[in-house]
């Protein structure tokens, strides 16, 4: 059933164009401030909350599913229990279509609309680090960001430990990757700290077996290169790491980004080599606009690569 689920879910996410949010993570937001406070009534001499809200915060949702899925097991001869891990699944995944949201985003780009278009960048991406449009190879740099890390940690991460240790996993990551987008206040916090690393390990192996897929599904030999240097190196997050091999797999002969990660680990500095005449800003966005579309193709082929990995699987009875 693993693989039926896993091909439902990417086909229902691939063609199911959705504009506008159909769900919200606003639910997480209330679900941590509601147990921050109740965990801090238990000692409120304490100026931060102890061990037990990151345990609640990380496993009440998926010991609720787990009990859910077991009150409904064998129902509709299990085709209940089927659809609800479809929905799980489509829930955790991006709550906008990338590719609409990438159609709008480059159609802007591509007509000179640079402000409009990080204007839309900004409302989609609550972490993106820009005030204003005034620096476009920056707003690019950002929208390539954007579209590699929503891909890996809203669709291939999530996949990947669906397959590895079902639904309630999936979730258990999903929640560290909420907690780290939407739970600015804790993360000084040792139990804020506590739920970034376990969110930093649940990374470690998907983000790699993805750089793997890049090699695959684009420039093999750039691609390759950059996974052997990183694939050990515990300084680079998954998201750089990812986005690194992206954009070594998707290279382009006019225009390369190599991504250096900061000291501090939850940021990059990208340096831009370009071969454009002084002056041809309008050549530099184009191939801006096709080098996206590089890299959104690259994350297509690489879904594709996951989707026959995972039929191998199922035929040979690893994938359920």
């Amino acid at each position: 059933m693993t693989f039926l689920v896993i091909l439902l879910a990417l086909l229902i996410n691939h063609y199911w164009r959705r504009d506008t949010e159909i769900l919200s993570d606003d639910w997480f937001v209330a679900l941590q401030s509601s147990l921050r406070t109740r965990v801090q009534a238990l000692h409120p001499e304490a100026s931060t909350p102890g061990p037990l809200y990151p345990f609640l915060l990380l496993c009440l949702p998926p010991l609720l599913l787990v009990l859910l899925l077991l009150v409904v097991e064998g129902a509709l001869l299990g085709v209940l229990t089927m659809l609800i891990h479809v929905a799980v699944l489509l829930a955790m995944f991006d709550r906008v279509s990338l590719r609409s949201f990438a159609d709008a985003y480059l159609s802007r780009w591509r007509s000179g609309n640079f402000e409009g278009a990080f204007l839309l960048l900004q409302a989609r991406w609550k972490q993106l680090v820009l005030d204003n449009a005034g620096d476009r190879d920056a707003v690019h740099e950002q929208f390539c960001r954007y579209i590699v890390s929503s891909s890996f940690e809203r669709l291939f991460a999530v996949v990947f430990w669906y397959l590895v240790l079902g639904p309630a996993a999936a979730l258990l990551y999903h929640l560290t990757v909420l907690y780290r987008s939407r739970g600015v206040q804790d993360h000084d916090s040792e139990a804020g700290a506590l739920i970034l690393r376990l969110g930093y390990l649940l990374e470690w192996a998907p983000a790699r077996l993805l750089a793997l897929t890049f090699s695959l599904a684009g420039d093999f030999v750039a691609a390759f290169a950059r996974v052997r240097e990183l694939l050990l190196d515990t300084d680079c997050s998954a998201v750089s790491l990812v986005l690194d091999c992206a954009l070594a797999a998707a290279g382009s002969a006019q225009r390369t980004m190599f991504v250096k990660e900061s000291a501090a680990g939850d940021s990059v500095d990208t340096v831009l080599i370009e071969s454009d005449e002084p002056g041809d800003n309008s050549g530099a966005a184009l191939r801006a606009a096709q080098q996206a579309e590089d890299l959104l193709a690259l994350l297509q082929r690489s879904q594709i690569i996951w989707v026959a990995l995972l039929a191998v699987l199922a035929v040979y009875g690893a994938g359920g």
